[in-house]
């Protein structure tokens, strides 16, 4: 994979994903969070949020012919999520800014599965989302 192509493959990547959250933005699954109701809401709605924000990005990848496309459109979301739950405060974040660290989560995920850098590096940039994820994730979950 040349540099041309790997600059494509993030774009890309990049567009998928604020088109993604555009989708998942005109979606009211806000204001049906009032009392109760937000539990079922972050139980059942926010996970199939993010998969249909999975299987969007992955349509649109698909079509702009990057391959393979179902590791970054699995591994975006997850990204966000990561962010999300640890560094991002979602109630200060202004819009452009959660879409500027949607894109930038895209972007890694594209530049973490794609063939053309190095494994160090790979590893390398792979290695701080997955102690976020850790951390603000799955440790919540188990303890």
């Amino acid at each position: 994979m040349s540099c041309r192509e790997l600059v494509r493959r993030c774009l890309v990547a990049a567009a998928s994903g604020l088109v993604a959250t555009l989708v998942l933005w005109a979606f009211p699954y806000r204001e049906m969070c009032t009392g109760p109701a937000c539990l079922v809401i972050a139980m059942f709605v926010v996970p199939l949020a993010v998969f249909g924000a999975a299987l969007i990005a992955y349509v649109l990848l698909a079509l702009a012919r990057v391959r393979p496309a179902w590791p970054v459109a699995l591994a975006g979301p997850l990204i966000v999520l990561s962010l999300v739950t640890t560094v991002l405060d979602l109630v200060a974040c202004p819009f452009p800014l959660f879409c500027a660290v949607v894109a930038g989560c895209y972007v890694l995920a594209a530049l973490v599965t794609a063939d053309a850098l190095p494994r160090a590096w790979r590893v390398a940039l792979a290695s701080p989302v997955v102690v976020l994820f850790g951390w603000g994730v799955v440790l919540p979950i188990v303890l």
